[in-house]
């Protein structure tokens, strides 16, 4: 093997190089690393603090009449629970209607009166002073503000018997559907899939209903879906292979437009969700709901 010819200069630069100091990797590009992530959790953190608290507007005029009377009255959904037959019929609030105006209470630094209301009644008792707020599902109409969507709750499931030929999204088209008054998937699933919905005055009569063969599929919070299915009383039913995110988790009415108001009840709700309290309320109105099939399956009915 014929010997590797070293250029002359290329011989002479070596003893400058073994001269040198040896650079060994020193902790900057760890310290590098650090100062970015805490630049971009520094950009996260001013990223929650642009939001505007509730304490840091003025809720406006609408509200004087709520001061004066010293409580505030919200309007809320409210229907029977499962019973026994021949039992008194009394109407309760619903659980997450109650939380989010009692929490509305707390910002104000207000008792809080809750006011159940059925539908036809609810936008006269707006109109007519008679309640302060009105929390009306997730109809998007009207003065008032949107409750975010929930972080880990937002996600909803379709459940239908196992023979069902459902397998996308367009297998809903003209299929009937049972679902909560309010429902936050109830949107998409009559814009997006053409689905003929049958509403009920809540998620328990919406399950009897289906129950009893009154649709072809319930949609509700995939956390009770799933639960549902784990129950002996459900295994002819299978979750359908479709996602459902809810665009808001629900939305308050004002009486007017009053600007200040608007914008106070929108940073409310905004940081009621960022605090995790809606997650919280959603899991606890799943547990509630779970209890009240439970009694269903034990021959209680809805009135």
């Amino acid at each position: 093997m014929p010997d590797v010819l070293v250029p002359a200069w290329l011989g002479e630069l070596r003893p400058l190089r073994e001269a040198l100091p040896v650079r060994r990797p020193g902790l900057w590009p760890g310290v590098a690393l650090l100062l970015l992530a805490v630049l971009l959790a520094g950009l996260a953190v001013a990223g929650r603090e642009d939001a505007a608290h509730p304490e840091q507007l003025s809720p406006g005029p609408y509200f004087e009449q709520a001061r004066a009377r010293g409580r505030l009255i919200v309007g809320v959904r409210a229907y029977p629970r499962p019973a026994l037959p021949g039992m008194p019929v009394v109407a309760e609030p619903d659980f997450l209607d109650a939380a989010l105006a009692q929490a509305l209470g707390d910002y104000l630094g207000l008792p809080v009166e809750t006011l159940g209301l059925s539908p036809e009644r609810r936008e006269a008792a707006l109109r007519e002073g008679r309640v302060d707020l009105l929390v009306a599902g997730a109809a998007a109409a009207g003065n008032g503000a949107a409750i975010p969507a929930s972080r880990r709750q937002g996600e909803g499931a379709l459940i239908a018997l196992r023979g069902l030929d459902i397998h996308t999204g367009e297998g809903l088209r003209g299929r009937s559907l049972c679902l909560a008054e309010g429902s936050p998937y109830r949107g998409p699933l009559a814009e997006r899939h053409g689905a003929r919905l049958r509403e009920y005055p809540s998620a328990v009569h919406a399950i009897a209903a289906f129950m009893a063969g009154e649709c072809q599929a319930l949609a509700e919070a995939r956390g009770l879906v799933d639960w549902l299915l784990q129950q002996p009383d459900w295994r002819f039913y299978r979750r359908l292979p479709l996602d459902l995110q809810a665009p808001a988790s629900g939305h308050v009415r004002l009486a007017d437009s009053e600007p200040q108001a608007q914008a106070w009840l929108a940073a409310a709700l905004g940081d009621w969700q960022r605090r995790g309290r809606l997650d919280e309320v959603l899991a606890q109105r799943t547990g509630e709901l779970a209890f009240d099939v439970l009694k269903l399956d034990q021959g209680l009915v809805c009135h």
